[in-house]
């Protein structure tokens, strides 16, 4: 959570975010505005930081940065955003020849951390990040922060240069027809990073990931997500055995992420047919159900991603189990959430409160009706064991393009 303070520019001041080790300390007379002029007397100073451990995409640019005249891959181990504004919103800096000193609470997918890192601030004009300084890791347990200093206000992440591996891979329709300009990315699983390329006229691609690393890749084509695969760890390049597969319109995509604990939740998809796709059986996307559990994990922040790619009449049943069972955090502390994506649009489902020592978590069910339109119901409730199975059969498969 972020927070704005009123700071003093004659007298400067220590800003520290709620319920978080980040925090700026900023020496007097140190602000001035960026467009000129005499300071204000009072600027509103805020800090956010960000959770790069539960998603890596909250920052702007990529994982790439501009060190020693190369541009390089990072992995990140926590970020932060800083800035300050006065009432007139003119947006203020750092004046020549000072500093500012922050802790970057650390955030990462990766098990280990380093003693000192690099940190990196993210540069407008160029859109990559650059490097300037260096952080020593302080603090204990789950208030762990990377302390140093910085010359400027703005984005600032505590990175590692990383070394890469290409993955090759394809991009086709359900029909087997290459699909160019699709936009490829992956996501780190045991490292927080990510990185993006698009597809050639033949549906062709290479995608860096860490070397020795986790990682899901996907494909956006249009408005349509891919399936999603799980790759590495690999110390050599990789080549994909299948090619990533668009869905239909009405298909859906269903990304369970949470945080360090509990160790393992589990996504659970009931299907009108009956079928139960979740880690014993994960599904088929080329015959019932059509839905097909893509990554699972078992080791923290997951992701875990269920792909549905056409839509069959009924209901669908979508619930998270905390197989771990371990409570202190639970589901809703850890914290979890459920990213629904079906033709662009994503919504996001958090957990209410409630939790006590149940681990079931129904997010949501799915509706579709005998012409075949589609429905997301909410449901939010907390169940002490898993949802009633579905009756079965073999219903209408929507064949929507």
């Amino acid at each position: 959570m972020g927070v704005t303070q009123t700071v003093a520019v004659a007298s400067g001041g220590t800003i520290t975010a709620p319920n978080s080790p980040a925090q700026v300390v900023i020496p007097g007379d140190a602000l001035i505005p960026l467009d000129g002029g005499p300071p204000a007397a009072n600027v509103q100073f805020g800090i956010t930081p960000i959770n790069v451990a539960a998603t890596t995409n909250n920052m702007p640019g990529d994982y790439t940065a501009s060190t020693g005249g190369n541009i390089v891959t990072i992995v990140s181990s926590g970020a932060m955003r800083i800035s300050a504004r006065d009432s007139n919103n003119v947006q203020y800096g750092l004046a020549p020849g000072t500093t500012a000193t922050i802790r970057i609470p650390v955030s990462t997918r990766s098990s280990s951390v380093s003693a000192t890192i690099p940190l990196f601030y993210f540069d407008d004009s160029s859109g990559r990040w650059i490097e300037e300084g260096q952080a020593t890791l302080a603090g204990t347990g789950a208030n762990r922060y990377y302390e140093g200093t910085v010359s400027r206000l703005s984005y600032w992440n505590a990175d590692l240069v990383t070394e890469t591996i290409l993955v090759n891979g394809c991009v086709k329709t359900q029909a087997g027809q290459a699909v160019g300009n699709a936009l490829v990315e992956s996501d780190g699983i045991d490292y927080s990073g990510s990185s993006q390329v698009y597809t050639g006229a033949d549906g062709s691609f290479l995608l860096p990931i860490q070397k020795n690393g986790k990682a899901t890749v996907a494909a956006l084509v249009g408005t349509q997500l891919t399936n999603t695969v799980s790759i590495g760890p690999s110390a050599t390049d990789i080549a994909l055995d299948s090619c990533l597969v668009t869905g239909s319109r009405d298909g859906f995509n269903i990304k369970l992420t949470w945080g360090a604990s509990p160790s393992d939740l589990d996504s659970h998809l009931y299907t009108p047919n009956g079928d139960h796709v979740y880690f014993g059986d994960k599904g088929a996307l080329t015959g019932f159900p059509f839905a097909n559990l893509d990554v699972d994990d078992t080791s923290s922040f997951g992701p875990e991603v269920v792909t549905l790619i056409k839509v069959m009449q009924g209901t669908y049943i979508y619930a998270v189990h905390n197989y771990s069972g371990t409570q202190s955090p639970g589901i809703t502390a850890s914290p979890t959430r459920v990213e629904l994506t079906r033709d662009g649009n994503t919504t996001v489902f958090a957990p209410i409160t409630g939790e006590g020592a149940k681990v079931w978590w129904h997010v949501f069910n799915i509706e579709v009706d005998a012409q075949c339109n589609v429905s997301v119901t909410p449901v939010n409730a907390w169940l002490d064991q898993a949802p009633s199975p579905l009756p079965g059969g073999t219903p209408t498969i929507c064949n929507v393009n």
